[in-house]
């Protein structure tokens, strides 16, 4: 019985210094966020997928992560002045580096917005990113915006 006991005591240590470590670290683990360069024409080594806010469209998703969740300072839901659901994504300084550099490198290509390895948007880039902030679109739903939001915001 002691056995089982200390067992039990080693295994509720255990999940707590994980849980801790995953908060220490101020990112959730419940939802991925990248985004990669993308293309609608095949490419080697790039991955075949579906456009969540496109049904029936494919696009080729590269392996390079140009930003993830280490690279969000907040992520907020919100309607747009017309109406539309986003998530406005405010980067950390160097998150603002590597998503202005990427963006300058795909201009007029593609940006695959992926979340839980699923690609949920991928718009071509118009112009270099020069600020801070960004805006994902693609939504069902408010309340769906506002659940990847969360998951996606660093934790304080």
């Amino acid at each position: 019985m002691a056995v089982v006991s200390h067992v039990k005591k080693i295994l509720v240590v255990s999940i707590l210094c994980s849980g801790l470590a995953a908060c220490a670290t101020g990112y959730s683990q419940s939802t991925r966020f990248e985004i990669h360069a993308a293309s609608l024409t095949e490419s080697p080594d790039w991955q075949k997928a579906n456009l969540l806010d496109d049904p029936g469209t494919t696009v080729y998703v590269g392996p390079e992560v140009l930003l993830d969740n280490s690279d969000v300072a907040l992520a907020n839901a919100k309607k747009d002045l017309g109406g539309q659901v986003v998530i406005i994504i405010q980067m950390t300084p160097a998150g603002t580096i590597r998503m202005g550099s990427a963006s300058r490198v795909l201009l007029r290509q593609r940006m695959a917005v992926m979340i839980n390895g699923e690609v949920l948007t991928a718009p071509v880039v118009s112009a270099p990113l020069s600020g801070n902030r960004f805006a994902i679109t693609g939504f069902k739903s408010f309340e769906e915006a506002q659940q990847v939001a969360e998951g996606i915001a660093p934790k304080r």
